[in-house]
């Protein structure tokens, strides 16, 4: 009989630790749990050392996780068959996305509740009656009449900076489209839509502020470095009454549309149907979650790091401003290359095998998408970006199998509308200052990209 969907049905249950031995002998110098490693983007090197050392490695957790540590997995061929084998691999037994729930003093906020409630976290049918409904917004006709509306908005955008000569891409740029396509989609009136924008700066922040409140909870000291990115009480105070805030939006806009419903993606969202009934409200504020960050945090940081990358390899620029045509397949390699989400998670239901190592039920695995995106058995010379590589777009960075990105179409085009753009208005475009991010391993989460360029009236 299959589960029902309410607040009590997620079976969360007991981690294990390894049931085998480890098969490879690794010391590691660094901690994937660690925010402040990802402030200089994801640790490609450190990656590159697992990949070939210990492709299924086990990552232990210090003693604030009451849960025990994660395998790793580095290679693309275990992505992908991890990725494809939900029978093995749920993302409903502990959730698809966060690599541990062992931190017990946060379970009940509404933040924590979200990030499990929302079809990430659902596998086989469960998954499919979630996802189904969403599927008329993301289809190729629906992507090519909101493509009109996204040049519009390019364009306006692009009015607003043009005589300045410089500013900061992602203020100016980088989060005003996403947020506007996805309000298109949703049907957010433009009047709420300045208040989704500071959500979602402030929802970049969280890790760090929920591992900050964890510390000051479990009296952990915290080196020099840390302490210097903690969040003060005020801080943490105006974080938490804004997901209050956006989480209060969420539920009446989602339970307006139930009474009046429209052809918005927010209407389709608020009336799914689970084996009869509507969704509970825990999944109305996880699906609100999930699509509102989805939806603008991915296509967000990837149009800042494509323009990072330019600016690194201007002999990939020079080729592109010369063939126009390259455009699709460099949005490609530089999704491949600054993949936007670092990994997924996954628990194991059985007794199973990854490669050369045994693992055992209830253990949990993490996918690390950029890691999988320079695996040298796939992607020759890897680590160099070239917009011209022919499988470029065989990249992990929107997932495989069943949990592959809806909105994969979607944010392709607005990658290539907006460098369509900027060639054509400001071909001298070029990073012009250090690009900042924020200390944060679930996303490749840019806060900061300065860039100049010729200025015109």
């Amino acid at each position: 009989m299959p589960l029902k969907l309410n607040s009590d049905s997620q079976p969360y249950v007991k981690i294990n630790a390894p049931k085998f031995e480890e098969v490879y002998s690794f010391k590691r110098d660094f901690d994937l749990t660690d925010l402040f490693l990802f402030t200089n983007g994801q640790p490609y090197d450190k990656f590159a050392e697992l990949r070939e050392k210990a492709p299924v490695y086990f990552h232990e957790t210090g003693p604030e996780d009451s849960e025990p540590g994660f395998w790793v997995l580095t290679k693309y061929k275990d992505i992908e068959f991890v990725s494809k084998n939900q029978e093995i691999f749920s993302s409903q037994l502990a959730g698809g996305t966060s690599l541990t729930h062992g931190f017990t003093a946060l379970d009940d906020s509404p933040l924590y509740r979200s990030t499990m409630d929302h079809m990430l976290s659902l596998d086989g049918l469960l998954h499919l009656n979630m996802r189904n409904p969403h599927m008329a917004f993301f289809n190729p006709k629906y992507v090519s009449a909101l493509r009109k509306k996204v040049a519009i908005k390019v364009d306006q955008l692009l009015d607003a900076i043009a005589p300045l000569g410089e500013c900061n891409l992602v203020e100016s740029v980088s989060a005003e489209l996403p947020m506007f396509t996805l309000c298109e989609m949703l049907g957010v009136p433009k009047e709420d839509r300045p208040k989704i924008i500071e959500w979602m700066k402030l929802l970049e922040m969280a890790q760090l502020i929920a591992a900050t409140q964890l510390a000051e909870q479990n009296k952990l000291d915290v080196n020099e470095e840390q302490s210097s990115g903690s969040a003060d009480p005020a801080l943490i105070e105006m974080f938490t009454n804004m997901v209050e805030e956006m989480f209060s939006y969420g539920r009446h806009i989602l339970e307006e549309r139930r009474k009046n419903p429209k052809e918005d993606l927010l209407s389709v969202i608020a009336n799914i149907e689970i084996e009869g009934e509507k969704l509970p409200n825990e999944y109305l504020d996880g699906s609100w979650l999930l699509i509102i960050f989805a939806g603008n945090d991915t296509t967000r940081n990837s149009i800042s790091g494509t323009m990072h990358l330019l600016s690194q390899n201007p002999d990939q620029k020079e080729l592109v401003l010369n063939d126009r045509s390259l455009i699709t397949n460099m949005v490609h390699e530089s999704i491949r290359v600054a993949n936007p989400v670092t990994y997924m998670r996954r628990t194991t239901k059985a007794e199973t095998q990854i490669g050369d190592q045994k693992i055992g039920p209830n253990e949990k695995v993490s996918l690390w998408y950029g890691a999988a995106n320079r695996d040298p058995e796939v992607f020759a010379n890897p680590d160099k970006y070239d917009i011209r590589r022919e499988n470029a777009k065989k990249h992990l960075s929107f997932g495989y199998g069943r949990h592959l990105c809806l909105g994969k179409h979607t944010a392709n085009m607005q990658l290539e509308v907006v460098y369509e753009k900027i060639f054509e208005r400001f071909p001298d475009m070029m990073q012009s200052g250090d690009i900042i991010y924020t200390p944060n391993n679930f996303v490749n989460a840019i806060q900061a990209l300065p860039v100049s360029f010729t200025p015109k009236k």
